[in-house]
Parts: structure tokens; C-alpha cells; sequence
């Protein structure tokens, strides 16, 4: 059964005042009249959050709210935390909405605030695609962090893993919206809370009040604000379980956290491809100092060196975690990029035309589009060949240019030549790994190897099943192709397409007055130099693409480039914590027995020590995001992923396996 991961919008009418009405909830969003002073005096004065962050004393600041809605109290938060809080503190929002607007829609509703229009527009701008699951954006350069779950607001809090400062408990009125409140909703509340963590509320219904009481907050009545006689705050005092544990959910094997972070004093980032300059970009946006060390000469030179590489998300058509990762990987590539590269430099988000391989997919896209499965705005029918895709967020990266761009942030330090040599654990938490290369010795309190397929010859890691494919991509220059076709008795238009094609290959739009195309995909093949039968392979895919004859172009015309993606053999990457092997052997061992078996008890603390592995020849899509979840591992702060995606990227999931699989009668 297909899921979709479409959403509706809400059922909008505008006042004569402009302010929007939900039609669903026969209920406004805010009043014109003091839509800021009322959010300012429920969520901004009843949390005490002028005094708390002028007091903050950790990294950041962690508000959820229940009602996304137009963004208003997002907005204020933002605006008061750039006055309150140290320069070097961050505020992270968690926010769910089950009916999100469109872009367009919430540039109508904001617009009724213009003294807030310096951040409604970068609110706008940053704004994701309506469309099922978590999505993260980032501004003031990494210092805000938006978090947005678009569904319903139980299911999202269930996914959720973040340890809460304040609750923004909004959204329409209980009795307009009885449903969000259910029991399973405020238990998620509590879950994600700690000791001290406070909330507000405009209402003092009791629904609200008595499903916070009964998981333990202090909840009290106080005056509301103008005309309402009265609202609810209150404050979880009770000791809460540690967060590791509250995180869990009865899978210790897949901890990810520290219930007391360690102190960042510098981290050392192993790689300069793809997966190496995301991290570290995520690192350093968020006030970290990084060093990336790099083995060769120069950034970007393994698999992440091809000339031209796809955004192609190859989006499913079943609800599975993995596929939501993806989805949400794809949207959060395509935003990154094209904020980093305004002016069509290194990126270039043309689009990109899926063509059915056989009738089996043919048939598999046809459901995607009569099941709108997606929005339109990330999948339409393409007029370009019958039964093909078209993906407009889609496009073609430089790569070594978007790798040069991440690293040359002001708080990265890159050291070619540099190869890691032998990695120590230390007694220091602050300078908790000692790494050598060659007669030089550094410290850092945290360690991300991005080292796809070197990673097993650094013998820190476990043994992961990740192995090397090789790719071939071919090129050729655009003034012979051409005049090839012309030879064929074709048109040489066909080589003038303005968007990437997709089928059992690719080809991309010309760049540099070269075309590139391809890859092979040879196993167990180590030969790294460029093979003419690679070419002749390619160049089979190019004509396929281009409804060329065979045999149309000529390999002797033909230049290329060798390199080894890191695969994974579930076709995820692997991303998180290392954890020791035998530690987990030794203490969940009961799975060998019971699969099923649930268990809270942490068996080792995070060693800081982080793997971002095997991403495959989706790496485009797939590390932007994983780079920022492995950031928000190393800072404490709210994931960007569902815990049951985290789930399926962690290093330890093998190991698990392999316990589960051994049963014992």
C-alpha cells in the first residue's frame, strides 16, 4: 500500500483585517490587534526567558511547541533571543504542525507584521516543501535552528529526540481541537523533558492542565492576557530518568547521546570528500572549531572528485524509515545548496528526468503520480518521455567546488597530506583522542572519521560490511558529440538538453564544453585506471538517453575518471556513535535468546569517537543531513532525524543483527 507523503493544507479565510481563519478549527491563528504582545506576554514572559537566557549557562536553548501555525512565535523567540542571550549560545525550535501552509500562504499571514519582516523573509526564504516528516533550517549562520515536523503532532513527538528547555504548548483552542491532547501526547511532553524544564500555555482548559499533571508537572493558573481571564504554566520539578535512558525507548543498544555532554574543545574531522567537508561544515556553522585531515594532496580527490554528481533521490514508493531519511536528506541537500550557491558556481538545480528502465517501473511511476504519493512541487509527470519523471528540486553539483566551499568556513582548519596514522583515547574529556600522523600529535575531544572505504585499515572501528564499487565516468568534448550526431544523420540538438536524464545511467547538461555521463558499477574490481570498455559502456548509456543509434559517438574521443563509492549492503549509510564490539556482545546477549527483548540500561558512554560512512553514490543527497545529525550528537541538541531512522544509520546495527540472527533454542 502506498503512504502518501503529501499533507493537506489548511482551509484558509482571510479577514477584512488580512488576519488568516481556520476554517478546519473555526478558530484564528492570532489576534491583529496584539498578535505579538500576546505571544510575548503567554510564551516569551510566562517561560522566563529573558531571565533564563541571560543566565544560559549551556550551549543551547531548547523551546518545543505544539502549532507551528504561522510561525509568529517562532519569530518572536527568534527576535528576543538575539537580545538576551551570549553571542555564542543557540536557540533550537522544535515545532509541529499537522495542516502546514504554503510558502505563500505564510507570506500573506506575516504579512501583517512588518516590524518583524526582517525575519518573516529569511523565515520565507528558508521555508522547506510541505511535505510529510522532519525538516531542519538553519539561520543567523547556524545560531537558530528550526526544526519543523509537518504531520500530526503525537507522531512527531514520538519521533522526536531532544531534551526540552520550555514547552510552547499552542494551537487552536482545546475544545476547537480536542484531539492533539491525547494521553500519549503529553506522555511524549514528559519524556522529552527534564528537571526544571518549563511550559505555557494560553488556555486553562482542563484537558491541558489535568495531562500535565498526570505526568507530573506543577501546573498553576495565572492571569491571562488582556481580555482572558486566565492561563496555565507550570514546571516539571521530579527528577526525571537520565536522558540516555528517556531516549532509548527499551533500544539501549542504539544510544547516541551523553547525558552530560562533553566539553568541545576542537574536532578533528578524518576526510575532505563529500561526508567530510558536510561534517565539518555543520561543526564549524555551529561555533565549533574543526580540523579535517586529508591523506591526499588535495580536497575532494576520492569519490567526491567526479567533475560533475546528481542530486537523484530516487524516490520510493513505500513508507519505510529509510526512504523517509532520503526524502528528507533530498529536501535538506537542495535547500543547503542552493543557499550556498546563489550565482550557479558549483550547483545547479536544473532539474532531472527519470526515464522507466523496464514496464515493472514504468508501472511503479505511474502509481507515484495517480497516488500523488508526493507533492508537486518534488515529483511531476515529465513531457519528455512518456512514463518518465521530472524532479525540479533536483540537479548537478561540482563537487570539489561545494567541497571547497564548506571548508573554507572561518572555523575549519584543513591539513592535506595528512594522513591518520594511529588514534589513542585519552583520560582527558576536553582532549579525549589522541591523534598521530607521522611524528605530530594533536588533541581533540571528538573524532568524525568520513573515510568511506579506508575506514577498516584505521582499526578503531568495528568491523562494518561497507565495501568498495567501482565507478567510471566518461566525458566528452560537446563540439565532437555534436558533430557525431550530425554523422549519424541525427540532429545535434539532442545534445543541447537543459536538464540531467536519468535511466541505467546518467548524463548531465554540459559544463565547461564537456559532457559527462555514465557510471559503470564494477564489484569486486580494484583496477583504478580508465578502461576503454568502461567507456564503451558509458558511452551505450549516453545513446540510450539521447535516442541515439549505437555506435554514434566514439570511444577514442572519450576521457574519464576512476573512483571507489562506499557501499553498504542495506543500502544505508552508516552514521553515529562507535560503540565497542565486545561491550555489546557481552551485555545484550539476551537477544541472542529474545529478539525482542526491550532494555533501558546504557552499556557504554559515548566515547565521542563518530563514524559517517557508506553513502553509496547517493552521498549528494545523503550527507548534508547526516553531517548535521552527527553535529547535533556532538553538541546535545535536538536530532534532525527520527530515532527510528537513527535506528538504521547507526554504526552498531550490524552487531545487533548478528545477535538477533544467533538464536539460541
Amino acid at each position: 500500500m502506498l503512504t502518501s507523503y503529501q499533507l493537506k493544507s489548511p482551509e484558509l479565510s482571510w479577514g477584512d483585517d488580512g488576519a488568516p481563519h481556520s476554517n478546519q478549527f473555526d478558530d484564528v491563528y492570532f489576534d491583529k490587534e496584539s498578535g505579538l504582545e500576546e505571544t510575548r506576554h503567554v510564551f516569551l514572559k510566562n517561560n522566563q526567558l529573558t531571565e533564563r537566557w541571560q543566565a544560559l549557562q549551556t550551549n543551547a536553548f531548547v523551546i518545543a511547541e505544539t502549532g507551528f501555525g504561522t510561525g509568529l512565535n517562532f519569530l518572536c523567540a527568534w527576535q528576543a533571543f538575539l537580545d538576551d542571550a551570549a553571542s555564542d549560545k543557540q536557540l533550537h525550535f522544535v515545532s509541529v504542525e499537522k495542516y502546514p501552509m504554503t510558502k505563500e500562504m505564510l507570506t500573506n499571514a506575516l504579512k501583517m507584521w512588518p516590524s518583524m519582516q526582517h525575519f518573516s523573509q529569511q523565515l520565507i526564504d528558508a521555508y522547506p516543501e510541505v511535505c510529510h516528516g522532519f525538516h531542519r533550517i538553519e539561520l543567523e549562520q547556524g545560531r537558530v535552528q528550526l526544526t519543523l515536523w509537518f504531520g500530526e503532532a503525537e507522531e512527531g513527538f514520538a519521533a522526536l529526540d531532544a531534551d526540552v528547555d520550555a514547552w510552547f504548548l499552542d494551537g487552536f483552542a482545546p475544545s476547537k481541537n480536542p484531539e492533539m491532547w491525547s494521553d500519549n501526547l503529553f506522555k511524549h511532553i514528559h519524556r522529552l523533558s527534564h528537571q526544571g524544564t518549563t511550559f505555557s500555555t494560553f488556555t486553562a482548559a482542563g484537558i491541558v492542565r489535568r495531562g500535565l499533571k498526570n505526568v507530573g508537572f506543577d501546573v498553576r493558573k495565572v492571569k491571562g492576557f488582556g481580555q482572558k481571564r486566565e492561563m496555565s504554566v507550570g514546571e516539571l520539578n521530579t527528577v526525571t530518568a537520565p536522558l540516555t535512558e528517556r531516549m532509548s525507548q527499551g533500544q539501549s543498544w542504539f544510544n547516541l547521546r551523553q547525558d552530560t555532554p562533553t566539553e568541545i574543545s576542537k574536532v578533528l574531522v578524518v576526510g575532505a570528500g563529500i561526508a567530510g567537508a558536510n561534517t565539518a561544515y555543520a561543526l564549524a556553522r555551529q561555533g565549533i572549531k574543526v580540523e579535517v585531515w586529508e591523506q591526499g594532496n588535495c580536497i575532494a580527490g576520492g569519490a567526491s572528485g567526479n567533475p560533475q554528481g546528481m542530486l537523484y533521490p530516487k524516490l520510493a514508493s513505500q513508507d519505510t524509515p529509510v526512504n523517509r531519511f532520503y526524502l528528507s536528506a533530498y529536501l535538506h541537500a537542495n535547500r543547503l545548496y542552493s543557499s550556498l550557491d546563489k550565482n550557479k558556481a558549483f550547483w545547479d538545480a536544473c532539474g532531472l528526468i527519470q526515464i522507466p528502465k523496464h514496464d515493472k517501473e514504468a508501472e511503479r511511476f505511474k502509481k507515484l503520480l495517480t497516488e500523488k504519493l508526493y507533492p508537486e512541487t518534488i515529483l511531476q509527470a515529465s513531457k519528455h518521455r512518456e512514463g518518465s519523471l521530472h524532479l525540479p528540486l533536483s540537479g548537478w553539483v561540482v563537487l570539489t567546488k561545494l567541497c571547497e566551499t564548506l571548508l573554507a568556513h572561518e572555523n575549519i582548519q584543513v591539513r592535506l597530506n595528512t594522513r591518520l596514522d594511529q588514534l589513542t583515547e585519552t583520560e582527558n574529556a576536553t582532549q579525549g583522542w589522541a591523534a598521530q600522523s607521522g611524528d605530530r600529535v594533536s588533541h581533540f575531544s571528538h573524532v568524525v572519521l568520513c573515510t568511506a572505504n579506508d575506514t577498516k585499515s584505521l582499526g578503531v572501528a568495528p568491523n562494518t560490511p561497507d565495501y568498495p564499487i567501482r565507478g567510471q565516468v566518461s566525458y566528452t568534448d560537446l563540439e565532437k558529440a555534436k558533430q557525431a550526431c550530425l554523422a549519424a544523420g541525427e540532429s545535434a540538438d539532442k545534445t543541447d538538453f537543459d536538464k540531467v536524464l536519468c535511466e541505467f545511467g546518467y548524463v548531465s547538461p554540459s559544463i565547461n564544453g564537456l559532457l559527462h555521463f555514465g557510471s559503470t558499477y564494477d564489484l569486486k574490481d580494484q583496477d583504478d585506471q580508465v578502461r576503454d570498455e568502461g567507456h564503451q559502456r558509458n558511452l551505450a548509456i549516453l545513446e540510450s538517453l539521447l535516442l541515439l543509434p549505437k555506435q554514434t559517438f566514439d570511444s577514442a574521443d572519450c576521457g574519464g575518471r576512476v573512483s571507489f563509492r562506499c557501499a553498504v549492503p542495506d543500502y544505508t549509510p552508516i552514521v553515529g556513535p562507535i560503540q565497542s564490539e565486545q561491550v555489546y556482545q557481552h551485555t545484550y546477549s539476551t537477544l541472542m535468546k529474545n529478539a525482542k527483548w526491550k532494555n533501558n540500561e546504557i552499556a557504554e558512554p559515548i566515547k565521542q569517537l563518530y563514524l559517517n560512512i557508506g553513502h553509496g553514490s547517493r552521498g549528494l543527497i545523503s550527507t548534508p543531513l547526516s553531517g548535521s545529525y552527527i553535529a547535533s550528537l556532538i553538541m546535545g541538541t535536538p536530532s534532525p532525524l527520527e530515532h527510528t531512522i537513527s535506528h538504521k544509520l547507526h554504526p552498531s546495527r550490524f552487531i545487533i543483527r548478528d545477535l538477533k540472527r544467533s538464536q539460541i533454542s
